[in-house]
């Protein structure tokens, strides 16, 4: 089927390019810091500064607040800024909880802004030099925020898998997703799915670097997007973690650019 392309109206570059100025910036202050004392940093977190996550449950009885800003320029050239609050908690052995309220500011479509959202991750067993690690962890959302019908649910499969053993640490990682929306309008989807290709890999002691690409299906029936990300994480004392990253969508419908900071503490 043949549809008509999005008109596009200039884009305000003026102070677009101010805010990736600033980003940039902190992406590379973030890789400068000076060395801290822990490892945490390779526990991958969605958001954090990327979309894939990996196969370790947080370690046991710790707690941890995060929180990431994400800003998001859209194909139909409006803007979407994040701000996601999260706890997280290692409540059992290979076990971790989660509750996270994202709300949404801008021009752009958001619906579900302040929905709580709880999930949980367990992960089934350490990788072996042939098999990778697995875990699987649920979400549900439930419909607190802006326009929301139903408690929407997701349930995403992880793998990872060192690729290198000995002093240069790098995993392969890959998530698939399933969503189900419960409560669609006429124009939505009842299903779809997103699926994330990692590596993370360390340019430091305490530095890592994670590239992936990430292919959705969206909200909004015949609509897919496609994005690649960049990112760092950087421990900065061994309580606390800070993250950056960079994305560019490809394809009708994919996000121009993305842009993401945020930390993780635990305590």
């Amino acid at each position: 089927m043949n549809r008509k392309k999005r008109q596009r109206t200039p884009k305000r570059s003026n102070w677009l390019e101010k805010i990736f100025q600033v980003l940039v910036g902190g992406l590379l202050a973030i890789s400068i810091l000076p060395p801290a004392q822990a490892a945490d940093h390779t526990n991958l977190e969605e958001g954090l500064p990327t979309q894939v996550v990996d196969a370790y449950a947080t370690a046991y009885l710790n707690r941890e607040i995060q929180g990431l800003f994400r800003y998001e320029h859209t194909d139909d050239n409006k803007d979407r800024f994040v701000l996601a609050p999260r706890l997280e908690y290692g409540f059992a052995r290979n076990w971790q909880l989660e509750v996270e309220a994202p709300f949404l500011l801008g021009d752009a479509d958001r619906t579900g802004s302040g929905n709580v959202r709880l999930g949980a991750l367990y992960n089934f067993n350490i990788e072996t030099l042939t098999m990778p690690a697995f875990a699987v962890s649920a979400r549900v959302d439930i419909p607190s925020g802006k326009n929301s019908n139903g408690a929407d649910t997701t349930l995403k499969f992880i793998a990872s898998k060192m690729l290198v053993r000995g002093d240069w640490w790098n995993v392969l990682h890959f998530n698939i997703a399933w969503n189900h929306n419960s409560g669609r309008l006429d124009d939505e989807r009842e299903n779809y799915y997103q699926a994330v290709l990692g590596y993370s890999f360390r340019i430091g002691t305490d530095t890592i670097m994670i590239v992936d690409l990430v292919r959705r299906e969206e909200r909004k029936k015949h609509e897919e997007s496609n994005l690649v990300e960049l990112g760092l994480r950087r421990q900065i004392t061994p309580l606390m973690v800070l993250t950056g990253g960079l994305g560019a969508g490809f394809g009708d419908e994919s996000p121009d650019v993305q842009a993401t900071a945020g930390f993780q503490y635990s305590f």
